[in-house]
């Protein structure tokens, strides 16, 4: 069976602490093991999230391209713009 990633991020957190190590050179690879180890969860989930964004903005793209070609109003092309632009926005604002 395997751990989640917050459960080893917490045990290597937990080791750092109770290692008895004269110079801490051991708690210390271990405790950054632990933040670095957050980090790249962190990041990977962000990207996942701006991955989903990505794919969303491909779907209103291809709602604009389907209104061109079957001559949709303005109205409703400017609607998909607008979604564009919120998903662009959220995705560098970080959210």
């Amino acid at each position: 069976m395997r751990s989640s990633t917050e459960t080893l991020i917490e045990a290597l957190r937990i080791l750092a602490g109770d290692i008895l190590s004269e110079d801490g050179v051991a708690n210390a690879a271990i405790a950054e093991a632990a933040d670095r180890m957050e980090e790249l969860c962190s990041e990977l989930l962000f990207q996942k999230q701006l991955a989903e964004k990505y794919v969303e903005a491909g779907k209103i793209c291809a709602k604009i391209y389907i209104a061109r070609n079957i001559s949709l109003s303005e109205k409703c092309v400017v609607s998909a713009l607008a979604e564009i632009d919120k998903l662009y926005r959220t995705q560098h604002d970080g959210n």
